[in-house]
């Protein structure tokens, strides 16, 4: 997969944990801004309990934002993104 290489959490790719790394690549795929937890899972290979405690401490520090698909399903971009 075509991952973004020129986002700014890269360059500070040493302050965050493995599994946090997991989730911020598997949002950094450049063909989809937003994915839905499912999708992060199957990417990631995290229990659904580890992934959400991830994805609780990107969405506290601000560089994960969630939101509805179109089926009112919620999905997670990057903030520096998706805004």
């Amino acid at each position: 997969m075509p991952y973004l290489n020129d986002l700014r959490w890269m360059s500070n790719l040493d302050e965050f944990s493995e599994e946090e790394q997991k989730v911020l690549l598997a949002l950094s795929y450049d063909k989809y801004k937003w994915r839905s937890r499912d999708q992060i899972l199957q990417l990631t290979r995290m229990s659904k309990k580890r992934l959400d405690r991830t994805l609780s401490y990107l969405l506290i520090d601000d560089l994960v934002r969630p939101a509805f698909s179109e089926n009112r399903n919620i999905v997670f971009g990057l903030k520096e993104r998706v805004g």
